[in-house]
């Protein structure tokens, strides 16, 4: 009798298993059952803050990073450890370029109307702020509110503006007798400040972006249907393209041929670099972005832990 049950027992549940497709799909939900393979839809807000720069491959020009950023809005699917995120976002570039000493002369006459030669000798930083508008797209996977993923962004120039500042000398050397005008502020021989702000053309840029991070709020219990997920990342991209168009001729000052002692400075992205030298733009820094979302077998009901698509 005992074998007999046993048997009709297994008999029960080998026929339990035939019957079951073997396509079938099974989903986790929050009042119970199980999650194969279902598929998670997202909205993202995301903002970011870090350090920024440019790998400057132009000889004798050093550059000193600064804080840059970004704002975004996005779309995020996830099925099963893949993650894929897409979206625009306004993009924040600050750097600072120092320059050897840069000298230029040009033939012109004193006040007496004397012909001379003025030597200028210029100082000069130049201070980038670039704003971009961005589309990246990162792929990667997702496990337990972990993360990481890299892929390619396209960055396009809405506004690059480079301010020129530091200082000129202007002296001279008369043409006839060979003297040399110095140190003589009352005629005009002397150190002056300057300060000029000009547009870069820049080309749009291709960057390899990624990111690392995790989900804070995946261990807090909830019931609700959505998944509210605040994900903190370390983040980072590194240019891939140059992006500064060469200038046709190196216009490095201009003089008011009224007054030659009144310059203007014109920054070296904007009319100094005649070659195409490299020039690229990194980051690196802490993102942060808030998903909404869910995935529509999901329903309301027992608790779970952060998002259900971490089950």
């Amino acid at each position: 009798m005992r074998r007999n049950r046993s048997l009709t027992i297994l008999l029960i549940l080998a026929m339990g298993l035939l019957s079951t497709p073997a396509g079938a799909k099974y989903y986790k939900r929050a009042g119970g059952g199980h999650k194969n393979n279902d598929s998670y839809h997202f909205g993202y807000i995301n903002g970011g803050v870090g350090y920024t720069s440019l790998d400057c491959g132009v000889p004798d020009l050093k550059v000193t990073g600064s804080v840059g950023g970004f704002v975004g809005i996005g779309y995020e699917f996830r099925n099963n450890g893949f993650w894929l995120s897409v979206g625009p976002q306004l993009g924040f570039h600050r750097s600072e370029v120092s320059m050897d000493q840069y000298t230029e002369d040009r033939r012109g006459y004193d006040t007496q109307g004397k012909s001379i030669t003025l030597h200028y000798t210029i100082n000069e930083r130049d201070q980038q702020e670039w704003q971009f508008i961005e589309i990246p797209v990162l792929i990667g996977w997702y496990f337990h509110g972990f993360h990481i993923g890299a892929g390619p962004k396209l960055s396009y120039s809405i506004n690059s503006t480079v301010t020129a500042s530091g200082q000129y000398e202007v002296s001279a050397t008369n043409d006839l007798y060979g003297i040399e005008f110095k140190d003589m502020p009352e005629h005009g021989y002397t150190t002056y400040d300057f300060s000029c702000k000009h547009q870069a053309t820049l080309r749009p840029a291709i960057s390899l972006v990624g990111e690392i991070g995790y989900d804070v709020l995946s261990s807090v219990p909830t019931r609700s249907q959505l998944c509210h997920i605040l994900r903190v990342s370390f983040y980072f991209e590194y240019g891939l393209s140059n992006m500064v168009v060469p200038s046709s001729s190196n216009t490095r000052i201009s003089v008011n041929p009224q007054d030659a002692t009144q310059v203007d400075v014109y920054p070296y992205f904007a009319s100094g670099m005649t070659e195409s030298y490299r020039v690229v733009p990194y980051f690196t820094g802490v993102k942060i972005t808030y998903l909404l979302g869910g995935s529509k077998h999901a329903r309301a009901g027992g608790f779970h832990k952060g998002c259900q698509c971490y089950n």
